[in-house]
């Protein structure tokens, strides 16, 4: 198994500084906002192990290299943590020219309803604050294979960041999938309910952003006890490579029968998939499906959740190796 760790929260990358994709703040149970983080940090390094035990030679040298010119404090990512990277540097510590920037990047706010805005039918023009997570990912791929970078990404180590973990952000229900409110029912002014995270879970028990979003985040490690939404615990920073708990994960996210997905690269497609899953799923099977106040998740509603990410972790893995392999060559 390779080496594998989490870093802490406090981000710079050697010679690039940090690009900040800061989440908004909580303010109780509710947020307004953009959707600021996919799966956690385990789900994350999940995803970007099991796409590195597909990797060619080539190609994990590569990200290997690539990976350590990123540093959290001083000590360099490895070829799996580096897909946290994007979410780690949003910490309100963290500094750099790239502070604050480029959080439209993690998701694309497509609604349920026919009539909602056609989000994917328009042309995102990306900027450091504008865009979606569809353009992003198709920009930031193009980079990679034409080794050509630009100002909002200026080298290849930052390209292969933001690769890496928005391949895992298309495949959270909630990072493709949102509910617009009709005029009279608009929050504080929000066209929708960004991806969840205007429903707050009254089950949830997190100590913070318990909201259907951030259930989704997590839902491949949640369960249902007792009536209440808890959560398996998260691999450690501290784990090191190839540990036990990692092992143990693997293993439980592997189907008992193989999937064999259409693994080319297509973001449009893969967003309209995930979508599809945010709302006959995340959204569809909820018991108050029109609520914008608090919910409360069954046992059923956990468990089918739970069984969906874990498909979608899996999913989203195997993308990124055939990605990085077709990028980076035999």
């Amino acid at each position: 198994m390779p080496a594998l760790r989490t870093p802490a929260r406090r981000l710079t990358a050697s010679g690039v500084s940090a690009i900040t994709l800061k989440g908004l703040l909580l303010a109780g149970l509710f947020t307004v906002g953009a959707n600021a983080r996919a799966w956690d940090n385990t789900g994350h390094i999940l995803i970007a192990q099991i796409a590195r035990d597909q990797l060619t030679t080539a190609a994990r040298t590569r990200v290997d290299a690539l990976s350590a010119q990123l540093q959290n404090d001083g000590a360099p990512y490895n070829g799996v943590n580096i897909a946290c990277w994007a979410d780690d540097i949003r910490s309100s510590e963290a500094t750099g020219p790239f502070h604050g920037q480029f959080k439209p990047w993690h998701f694309i706010n497509i609604g349920c309803s026919p009539a909602d805005p056609d989000v994917l039918g328009r042309p995102s023009v990306l900027t450091s604050d504008k865009g979606n997570l569809v353009a992003a990912l198709d920009h930031c791929a193009d980079l990679l294979r034409h080794r050509q970078f630009d100002a909002l990404v200026p080298n290849e180590a930052v390209a292969l960041a933001l690769v890496m973990h928005l391949v895992g952000d298309i495949h959270q229900p909630l990072h493709c999938a949102t509910r617009y409110y009709p005029l009279s029912q608009r929050i504080n002014g929000f066209r929708h309910d960004s991806g969840g995270e205007d429903v707050a879970v009254a089950n949830f028990q997190q100590p913070f952003r318990r909201n259907l979003h951030a259930f989704w985040d997590e839902a491949y490690r949640c369960y249902s006890e007792s009536g209440e939404v808890k959560t398996e615990p998260a691999l450690r920073e501290a784990d090191p490579p190839g540990s036990p708990a990692v092992e143990s994960w693997l293993v439980r996210l592997r189907p008992e029968a193989p999937i064999d997905p259409d693994l080319s690269f297509d973001p449009a497609r893969w967003a309209r998939e995930t979508h599809a899953l945010g709302c006959s799923q995340a959204y569809g099977a909820l018991d108050q499906p029109d609520s914008r106040g608090n919910v409360t998740l069954g046992a059923a509603y956990v468990a089918a959740a739970r069984d969906t990410a874990r498909r979608q972790i899996m999913l989203a893995g195997d993308r990124l190796a055939a990605l990085l392999n077709t990028i980076y060559g035999p």
